[in-house]
């Protein structure tokens, strides 16, 4: 075999070496755990849509702390978000909040009416936790918001 051969064939394999290193990289983000589940109000679907806010008060040890969020549908269905949509929680122990609105508050300062009590609004007084470890399987959570 020529030269030129050999160094076609370096080539080649030099190539389909980075396309399998790059393909095993993957996306370079911390380990996630996917959480989704679904929010009702008094045992119904929402009056609307909504979000569901983690926060993070105590990170699973080596890693970082990030809040999450999740969109909710008018069926009260979600999938929490940390990188990107879908991908779940980071391991950690989190508070929970509901937001919800009937009139979102505005920039001409009217106030806004909201859906979701007072109560479940802040992560503190919610009374939903979650708990996150490095092993946890993909979980599926339900919260439910008491108005009556």
């Amino acid at each position: 075999m020529g030269i030129r051969c050999k160094l076609i064939m370096l080539r080649v394999s030099m190539i389909a070496l980075i396309g399998l290193l790059a393909a095993g990289c993957g996306s370079g983000l911390p380990k996630t755990i996917r959480v989704a589940g679904r929010v009702t109000f008094d045992g119904q679907e929402p009056p609307g849509p909504g979000k569901v806010y983690f926060l993070p008060i105590e990170p699973a040890e080596g890693f970082p702390s990030r809040p999450a969020k999740g969109d909710y549908d008018k069926a009260g269905y979600f999938q929490a978000t940390t990188f990107e949509p879908g991908d779940g929680l980071m391991p950690a122990k989190y508070l929970i909040s509901i937001e919800s609105w009937e009139a979102a508050p505005n920039m001409n300062g009217a106030p806004g009416k909201s859906f979701v009590p007072k109560k479940y609004q802040s992560p503190q007084t919610s009374g939903f936790t979650l708990d996150i470890t490095p092993r946890s399987p993909p979980q599926d959570i339900k919260l439910h918001v008491v108005t009556k």
